[in-house]
């Protein structure tokens, strides 16, 4: 019988070292999640591991693990004491739903400068603005006309859709 092993990587190799297991007929995962991060003003998504470099690995009992250990981009079995980390199966299946679910999700909106926007909520809900720039990962910089005059607040995404998506929903 098979089971679920927890294999640590060299950095930024599992990609590598998943490559060279497989090569050598192991079943192997590492959950990767989108990432989207703000470079010089600009949203650029990034696919990372979930648990940088930790590799779920399946493998019978009688394995020979000095092949294993010996592969490209591993560094070693994880173990408490003498004892190799086993994974239950019902965790792998879980991490796999979850990453294709998260795979299935809507990205979250990335405005253009000088776009139009609706507010969704919150006290000034329904009000238009103009995006100005992004205030981090999840909040932008929009100018707001309230009161005759034109006001500059930072404000979640969660609580903005871009005027050209409000007629598709």
């Amino acid at each position: 019988m098979d089971n679920w092993y927890l294999l640590y990587s060299k950095p930024k190799q599992e990609g590598r070292a998943q490559e060279h297991l497989a090569n050598q007929g192991f079943e192997s995962f590492v959950p990767h999640i989108h990432i989207t991060k703000i470079r010089a003003g600009k949203h650029i998504t990034k696919t990372e591991p979930l648990f940088p470099r930790y590799i779920f690995l399946k493998a019978a009992c009688d394995v020979n693990l000095s092949s294993i250990r010996s592969t490209r981009g591993v560094a070693g079995f994880v173990k408490f004491g003498q004892t190799l980390a086993s994974v239950p199966e019902q965790l792998i299946h879980g991490l796999l739903n979850q990453q294709i679910a998260l795979q299935l999700q809507a990205p979250a909106p990335v405005f253009q400068p000088g776009q139009p926007l609706e507010v969704l909520s919150g006290p000034f809900a329904s009000l238009n603005a103009v995006f100005q720039q992004a205030d981090g990962d999840s909040r932008s910089i929009i100018l707001l006309n309230f009161l005759g005059q034109q006001v500059k607040l930072a404000m979640n995404n969660s609580n903005l859709v871009g005027k050209a998506n409000i007629n598709n929903n």
